[in-house]
C-alpha cells in the first residue's frame, strides 16, 4: 500500500495537467524515484487526470515489476541514474509539439520563460531525452512531448506548464512579427 500523500499528489498533478490541456485522456506518465532507488510510475494506459490506487506500479532498479508500467519506464529509470531528479512529468503540450516539428530548440522568450527554463529547451529524438536532462530540465522529444524533471512532481508540473505557456507566447508573436 502506497502513502495517501503520494497517492494524492500524483492525483492532483495528473489531474492538472489534464484540466490545463497539457496531457490528452490517456497520454503522458509521471514517475518518483522512492528512497529506497524504486521508482513508483503510472501504468501504461493509465488515465492520468484520474490517477487509482493501481494506476501506480513500483519499479525496481533494475527494471523490473509486477505491473505494467509506462512504455517510458526505461527512459525514466535513465534519467534518474544520469541525474539529481526525483520526479519526472512526461506531457503532449500540444503549441510546444508543434514548434519542436519546426525547430531544434524552443527559445523562450518570455521573463518565467527565461527564468525557469533558461535560454532554450532542447528538441532531440526520444533516445537522447534522458543525456539531454542531464543539463536541462525539461527536453523537448521531437514531435512527442516533453519531460520535465523535478525534486517533485510538483516542480516538474511547474516547468512543463510553463514551456507550453513560453511555447504559446511564441506562437503568438510569430503572428505578430513579419
Amino acid at each position: 500500500m502506497r502513502s495517501p500523500a503520494v497517492l494524492d499528489e500524483f492525483q492532483q498533478v495528473g489531474r492538472l495537467l489534464w484540466e490545463a490541456g497539457l496531457i490528452s485522456s490517456h497520454d503522458g506518465n509521471l514517475s518518483l524515484c522512492l528512497p529506497d532507488g524504486h521508482v513508483l510510475i503510472t501504468r501504461h494506459g493509465c488515465m492520468l487526470g484520474r490517477i487509482q490506487q493501481d494506476d501506480l506500479v513500483t519499479v525496481a532498479p533494475d527494471g523490473s515489476s509486477q505491473g505494467d508500467p509506462s512504455l517510458d519506464t526505461t527512459l525514466h529509470l535513465a534519467v534518474y541514474q544520469q541525474t539529481e531528479a526525483r520526479a519526472i512529468v512526461h506531457a503532449h503540450p500540444r503549441h510546444a509539439i508543434a514548434l519542436s516539428l519546426a525547430r531544434s530548440a524552443i527559445e523562450p522568450q518570455d521573463m518565467e520563460g527565461k527564468h525557469y527554463l533558461g535560454s532554450l529547451v532542447p528538441v532531440v529524438a526520444a533516445d537522447q531525452v534522458a543525456a539531454s536532462l542531464q543539463r536541462y530540465l525539461v527536453a523537448l522529444a521531437f514531435g512527442h512531448g516533453s519531460y520535465a524533471r523535478g525534486q517533485s512532481l510538483w516542480q516538474a508540473l511547474q516547468l512543463t506548464s510553463i514551456l507550453e505557456e513560453s511555447a504559446q507566447v511564441l506562437w503568438l508573436l510569430k503572428g505578430l512579427r513579419p
